[in-house]
């Protein structure tokens, strides 16, 4: 009996081999672990068990998207590059324009029954470069404003009626701040990857990135004046110091911060963090109009596998990834908004969860209004993001007037564009 024991263990673990052997391994790179890597190491869980001739392999993780797209650049030239990558929407061009991603619309094409698999077609729509899929949704968002309502109480707010407008939030940071108490009434995330909030701020305010060929910048006007006129007013203002990322979450968590500007993405990540400090809400990103553009970006999941097996691989990875039960799993740990109409609509997916968290909601209200996240055309496309954060900095740290970095920024991002 012991002989047939061994015999019978011998054989399964041969099976157990024999399929492991005959997975197909697809390797897979994100960024922003302090985000992602909670959801996508469940959502990879989860994949394998549905999909157990399918190993997903983790790289480890880079800090930003600007670092991703420059370790896929680079694995590119020595022919390693990752199989999936997590690419932000609008860096995307620097991997087509090199024909280094592979496009989706064969796979689409495929699938018979797309069009009822809940993908939602105008957040799919920020996958498309030069008229082709390149990428699927996997997290996107809109900017919010955090609101630490013990403070905003303080100050004689009303946390029923908090300011849409920057005259009235501006005011409202001003009396949240007190300095001798270490209070300081506002803070944005002005360093987010992207330029993202600088683009909120553009766009809100009528503005452009590009001219309209794409060969000049766009924003040597009052709208691009206004970017920095509003970081300039928050300092002055707004109490907002030169903080770091890293230090201005933490201020806000611990309550020294009373008005919080950054991604959605962050709603579930704070909301644990503070607890019962103090009482959290969200409020739309302050607008000119009630009507205009709010800027809307994340990542998108891109194959960059040459192999068709691999491809075939990751395609599955990717679409489950923003299925049903990929979105489920990401908005469960972080506040981006779901691509899939199914997770959306299903009570026990995300259905009961928005219904049961407001704060959640904010992102999804400022949909209608949503613009696509940019990225500038050209191999320099990075330098000119860095160009910008340059410009923010100098107005932030007082080293330099709202119009003197804007004429600064101007001259050295046209730098950077293509000729």
């Amino acid at each position: 009996m012991k002989r047939i024991r061994s015999i019978l263990l011998a054989l399964t673990s041969l099976v157990a081999m024999a399929k492991a052997a005959a997975a197909v391994e697809i390797s897979v790179l994100y960024p922003q672990p302090y985000l992602y890597q909670a959801p996508i190491e469940e959502i990879v869980k989860a994949f394998a068990e549905k999909h157990p001739d399918i190993q997903v392999k983790l790289l480890a993780p880079t800090k930003s998207y600007e670092e991703a797209a420059s370790a896929v650049l680079r694995s590119a030239v020595t022919g390693a590059m990752p199989d999936v990558a997590f690419n932000g929407t609008n860096l995307m061009h620097l991997f087509v324009d090199r024909k280094l991603g592979v496009s989706l619309e064969p796979f689409v094409r495929t699938e018979k029954d797309w069009d009822k698999q809940g993908y939602v077609p105008g957040m799919v729509s920020t996958g498309v470069v030069g008229g082709q899929l390149y990428g699927l949704p996997f997290a996107l968002s809109t900017p919010i404003m955090y609101v630490n309502v013990d403070l905003l109480k303080r100050a004689g707010g009303n946390p029923d009626a908090l300011p849409q407008t920057w005259p009235a939030t501006l005011g409202l940071a001003q009396k949240m701040t007190n300095k001798e108490a270490g209070i300081d009434g506002s803070y944005m995330l002005w360093t987010t990857t992207g330029n993202y909030l600088w683009q909120e701020l553009l766009f809100t305010h009528g503005g452009e990135m590009l001219s309209g060929d794409g060969k000049s910048v766009g924003f040597n006007t009052p709208a691009g004046l206004k970017t920095f006129e509003i970081l300039n007013d928050l300092v002055t203002r707004g109490g907002m110091e030169n903080l770091t990322d890293e230090q201005a979450t933490q201020a806000f968590i611990a309550g020294r911060i009373g008005l919080y500007f950054a991604s959605s993405a962050r709603v579930n990540s704070l909301t644990k963090q503070i607890g019962s400090r103090f009482e959290l809400r969200t409020a739309p990103f302050p607008s000119p109009q009630p009507d205009s553009k709010v800027v809307s970006g994340g990542a998108n999941m891109m194959i960059f596998a040459k192999d068709a097996e691999k491809q075939r691989a990751a395609w599955e990875f990717i679409k489950f990834a923003g299925g049903p039960v990929g979105q489920t799993v990401m908005v469960r740990h972080i506040g981006y908004i779901p691509s899939n109409q199914i997770a959306i609509d299903t009570a026990e997916m995300l259905g009961n969860f928005y219904r049961d968290n407001p704060n959640m909601r904010t992102a999804i209200t400022q949909l209608p209004r949503a613009t696509r996240w940019l990225g500038f055309p050209g191999p320099n496309s990075l330098k000119a993001i860095q160009v910008i954060y340059d410009g923010m900095e100098s107005v932030v740290a007082g080293r330099a007037a709202p119009k003197e970095a804007l004429e600064r920024t101007v001259t050295l991002v046209q730098a950077q564009l293509p000729k």
